[in-house]
């Protein structure tokens, strides 16, 4: 029988449902930001793309925190867990994409494809278990 508790499996499709509309949300949220700093403010393609992800990041933190985990604990203790995992994540990713590439001759379209699937699992593992850990069950 499927257990509600913080480790039966309703419990982990629930947050990983959560966290994948945190994740559409968040795109969006990213690219307009992109679109605005780079065709209504002018700036460069990098510097728009640079404000676009930390606009994204902190959104992506605070909606995971309060929405997808309903965390209470510390804030600046989960921040930078979270800033750690971003990392940790976004080098497998690139790990992944470079290996499909070049050692398993992929074309680059679909290694992008597969490099983000193991960043999005990696983070959402990451963040349920580590960033976290010491949210509250529902």
């Amino acid at each position: 029988m499927l257990s509600s508790s913080p480790t039966g499996l309703l419990h982990w499709i629930h947050h990983g449902l959560r966290f994948g509309l945190v994740g559409v949300i968040n795109t969006v949220v990213g690219y307009a930001v992109i679109y605005a700093a780079m065709l209504g403010l002018g700036w460069s393609a990098v510097a728009s793309n640079v404000a676009g992800y930390a606009v994204g990041l902190c959104c992506s933190f605070l909606l995971n925190r309060r929405f997808t985990f309903a965390s209470r604990a510390r804030m600046l203790p989960e921040a930078m867990r979270f800033l750690f995992v971003f990392a940790v994540a976004w080098l497998l990713n690139l790990g992944v994409l470079l290996a499909s590439m070049h050692w398993l001759a992929v074309p680059a379209v679909w290694a992008q494809l597969v490099a983000g699937a193991f960043y999005t699992c990696a983070f959402f593992l990451l963040s349920k278990l580590f960033v976290f850990r010491n949210a509250r069950s529902d």
